[in-house]
């Protein structure tokens, strides 16, 4: 019974324990730093695809004996489709629907068929398709939409973006 227990005396951490601990603070570092990266993508992600669905729903409305197009624009500074939509029938009253489908500071460039680039700004951007063959029509000047590129922020050819590409002849919609 007389026997006392000595404590050691800890005053410190081993070495052991401070290699554990760096090491569980860079996969935590890393982990954080990856999900910022995706959170921030999202929106881009999110923009082209509800930019494709809008498309794809243009391109089959304008073939099913209506005459269809949309407009790109800024409201609010996001980026806004309208979607027109007429029917055949005589008289018949057109149907226009307004989406926001991007979230601020995202943004929207179009290539044109003669090389130009546009960024969509205060002037609206129209894509149109053809009735008969579901091909694209061009705007005014004759130019037709070949690429539209979503991003965040200010546009950079490293940055993270989006490709929509269009197919003038038939219309197809592909997303890179």
């Amino acid at each position: 019974m007389g026997k006392r227990i000595r404590k050691k005396d800890n005053r410190g951490m081993t070495l052991v324990e401070i290699i554990i601990v760096l090491a569980l603070m860079t996969v935590i570092a890393g982990l954080t730093g990856y999900g910022l990266s995706l959170i921030s993508n999202k929106p881009v992600q999110e923009c082209t695809k509800k930019i494709e669905i809008a498309l794809n729903r243009n391109r089959t409305n304008s073939m099913g004996k209506k005459e269809a197009w949309l407009e790109f624009y800024i409201k609010d500074g996001r980026v806004t489709v309208l979607e027109h939509t007429l029917s055949g029938r005589a008289g018949a009253t057109p149907l226009d629907t307004e989406t926001t489908i991007g979230d601020r500071d995202v943004n929207l460039r179009f290539t044109y068929s003669d090389g130009s680039v546009v960024l969509l700004d205060g002037t609206d951007r129209r894509i149109a398709f053809a009735r008969d063959s579901g091909a694209l029509v061009g705007d005014e000047s004759g130019r037709v939409c070949t690429k539209i590129e979503i991003f965040k922020g200010t546009y950079s050819s490293s940055g993270y973006k989006q490709t929509i590409n269009l197919i003038p002849l038939t219309g197809k919609v592909t997303v890179e």
